[in-house]
């Protein structure tokens, strides 16, 4: 019997990550012992099964620990950060991080690599929005990449866009979450958007489901692919679907809309859709996603 690859994630502590820990801790063995975590700082981190598990400092990562392993890289500033750091010290700090993975990475052999990108890369590379956390990620790509081919190993680049399911933190921020909130808090929702917003989600799951399947079967792609849904709504079908999980006859209401100019944040389901076939992965519907996300912060109290 093959010996599972043990699973290095940096920066499991976020949405993704607190979601592939829970996703880890569903799967048949001794999972706990095959998965080592970095961040910011060591620290002890409790997965959702109630296990606790040590964090190293992300500095103290040395090619030994990544050696055979299947690496999970989510360790990044996020983009509100730019405001609050200012663009040169959110650059340089993002630089740090990958610069602590990829001098580890010079001396070790891993398994597979997968480095969480986004889609607002996808909006720097098209010059539709060079915002510094896009061109961040966009520097990102290319780096990891550039060392991928000069080492042959397998690398997936996965540009993240929506996500929905459980685990969902900073509530308010996400549009699923901020709509239960509403309903909760008063009845009814509140849409703001007063342009047509259109996006498609990809249940957080189905998200740690490809990247650690992925990474298991040793797969790489030669670009940076799009993890996003298959779906596309616009933000009225996110809140009619919210109000019809919640029930209760909850209203919607939104301010006058200038159709005019819609907003879509969408990449490419085929990337996702060949990968979950690939790895013989069903991806759950946009229904079941509200569900899932409306029963967590149900169940969390959120």
């Amino acid at each position: 019997m093959t010996t599972p690859a043990p699973i290095v994630i940096t920066g499991p502590t976020g949405w993704i990550g607190t979601a592939m820990l829970a996703y880890l801790s569903r799967q048949p063995g001794g999972w706990a012992e095959r998965v080592s975590l970095f961040g910011s700082s060591a620290r002890q981190v409790t997965a959702a099964d109630g296990t606790a598990l040590a964090m190293r400092a992300l500095e103290t990562l040395k090619p030994a620990d990544l050696d055979g392993a299947i690496v999970v890289h989510l360790a990044y500033l996020t983009k509100e950060k730019v405001d609050l750091l200012g663009e040169r010290r959110f650059s340089d700090t993002n630089l740090e991080i990958d610069d602590q993975l990829l001098t580890a990475l010079a001396g070790a052999k891993p398994k597979s690599v997968f480095v969480a990108s986004s889609g607002a890369a996808m909006l720097a590379a098209t010059g539709r929005d060079r915002h510094p956390y896009g061109m961040s990620k966009l520097r990102q790509e290319d780096r990891f990449r550039a060392w991928a081919v000069k080492t042959a190993t397998p690398l997936i680049v996965g540009r993240i866009f929506n996500l929905a399911g459980p685990y969902i933190n900073k509530i308010d921020s996400y549009a699923i979450g901020s709509f239960v909130g509403q309903a909760k808090r008063s009845g009814s929702i509140q849409i703001d958007a007063q342009v047509p917003v259109f996006r498609s989600y990809l249940h957080v799951d189905d998200l740690c489901a490809l990247i650690v399947r992925a990474g298991q079967a040793g797969l790489g792609r030669p670009v940076p692919i799009d993890f996003c849904g298959a779906e596309t709504v616009e933000m009225s079908d996110t809140a009619l679907a919210v109000a019809h999980q919640l029930g209760g006859g909850i209203a919607i209401g939104r301010r006058p809309v200038d159709w005019s100019k819609p907003s879509a944040y969408l990449g490419d389901f085929t990337d996702t859709k060949v990968l979950a076939m690939e790895l013989d992965l069903p991806l759950a519907p946009f229904s079941a996603q509200v569900a899932d996300t409306v029963r967590w912060i149900e169940v969390s109290g959120l």
